[in-house]
């Protein structure tokens, strides 16, 4: 490469990273893309496209673009590393295991690599390997990063249920760590508090900050919504929930799954269904899918399950969904049987054989696998044409409690229906007539 197109892609690259850090996505995978269109062979260009797809939630569309520079720079770690992240958010665990994997062996003592890699253990559940992971990652990182690690290793101790060392890990950095108001949402979460305790100032006062972010002030509000239902000021917590949740200001989604649900309602009668399992059904593997909404008691019933000799809890993993996406080959319900015969018996076996050896990578020497995503409630029917012998477990609570409890817990906005009780009602209401229909079509399972 000349020196002169080098200085090119160098200016481009920097100007790329300004429209992301402006937030300017799709400027900036446009001009990634004419830098990717100059220069198909630089590695860097094509990993910053990646980087401007992936910034926008297209997984599958960045996966290429982090593969070409893999291969063409195998030894860069950044790579390696968002190659990962990219092939885990899709569910393609092993995969994603292997590119970890690379990192940690080009650069053994990179902070980085071990520190990710704590990242994605952690992501799996695979809570223990994560901690030391990150123990080791601390040792070697700078100051600047040891922060960001702490706050994972907070959410590891939370996940094993070791809240002694949560609390004092938290009251060992609160003070010092730009995470804050994080810290307190979940110091205030541990133990109970009301309105009239230490903890109810504390958050007030963080409240009280004037350069809070939004996601901040939302959470600090719900926190202190708990603690004035917990002094029965029922009427100054709702409103400190919904006032919360307000702040998150994103968009609904109740009026895109009601018509998702209506396809699926008329795409898989019974027959139909029948039909397809008979004709494209052939894997003997046998997932257990828990499923409902979130706070229905998803969490519980896996672990239930799970604590079963033969059964292990794979969490909530992307995994189902991007089989489902490449089952139906990007086409509506109603087209399924056109989307199955041109994959053929050999295309469909890939993809039960892509979820079944995700499934034995995070629960390794065990017959079942429960995999807890609760929204996999959308993809029962591709998942019964995967696996004839899987088995569903719908959790069901009150509407009105599980509403309040979303009410109460972070949600992100692809659950922002819980931020508001009409369009919970609403939503709820399309989740109910799906579910139905499901137990309808696939009697027994």
């Amino acid at each position: 490469m000349t020196a002169g197109r080098s200085e090119r892609i160098k200016l481009a690259l920097r100007q790329i990273d300004e429209l992301l850090a402006r937030g300017s996505l799709r400027d900036a995978e446009a001009q990634a893309r004419r830098l990717v269109a100059e220069n198909p062979l630089s590695a860097p260009a094509q990993f910053i496209l990646g980087i401007t797809v992936q910034s926008q939630g297209r997984f599958e569309q960045a996966e290429p673009h982090f593969a070409r520079a893999v291969t063409l720079d195998g030894r860069n770690v950044s790579y390696l590393l968002n190659y990962g992240l990219c092939l885990l958010s899709m569910g393609r665990v092993p995969e994603a295991a292997a590119q970890y994997g690379k990192a940690r062996s080009v650069a053994p003592s990179n902070f980085e690599a071990v520190w990710r890699n704590g990242s994605f253990l952690s992501r799996i559940g695979h809570m223990e390997a994560a901690l030391a992971a990150f123990s080791k990652a601390l040792e070697r990182a700078p100051d600047g990063a040891k922060q960001s690690i702490r706050l994972e290793v907070l959410d590891c101790l939370l996940s094993l249920g070791r809240i002694d060392e949560a609390r004092e890990h938290i009251e060992r950095f609160i003070a010092t760590t730009p995470y804050r108001a994080r810290y307190l949402c979940l110091l205030s979460s541990m133990g109970k508090h009301d309105a009239d305790s230490e903890m109810f100032g504390r958050v007030a006062r963080e409240l009280a900050r004037t350069d809070l972010s939004v996601v901040d002030r939302s959470d600090l509000m719900v926190r202190r919504g708990v603690m004035l239902q917990a002094s029965q000021r029922f009427d100054e917590a709702f409103a400190s929930f919904t006032e919360g949740k307000k702040l998150l200001r994103a968009p609904s989604v109740t009026a895109a799954f009601r018509q998702e649900v209506d396809a699926r309602v008329a795409a898989f009668g019974r027959e139909r269904l029948e039909t397809l399992v008979a004709e494209h059904g052939r894997s003997s593997y046998r997932p257990i899918f828990v499923v409902g909404l979130p706070r229905s008691g998803t969490t519980l019933a896996a672990q239930i399950i799970s604590a079963h000799s033969r059964a292990g809890n794979a969490g909530e993993l992307e995994t189902m969904t991007y089989v489902a996406a490449k089952l139906s080959r990007g086409k509506p319900p109603e087209e399924i049987g056109t989307a199955l015969g041109e994959l053929g018996g050999t295309g469909i076996a890939d993809l039960a054989a892509l979820y079944e050896s995700t499934m034995r990578h995070v629960v390794p020497e065990k017959e079942l696998a429960v995999d807890k995503m609760p929204l996999n409630v959308r993809f029962i029917a591709e998942a019964a044409i995967l696996f004839p012998n899987a088995r569903f477990v719908n959790c069901t609570r009150h509407p009105a409690d599980t509403f309040i409890s979303a009410l109460q817990t972070e949600m992100n906005a692809a659950h922002s229906y819980s931020y508001d009780p009409a369009d919970y009602a609403a939503y709820h209401a399309q989740y109910r007539r799906l579910t139905a229909h499901w137990d309808e079509v696939l009697p027994g399972h």
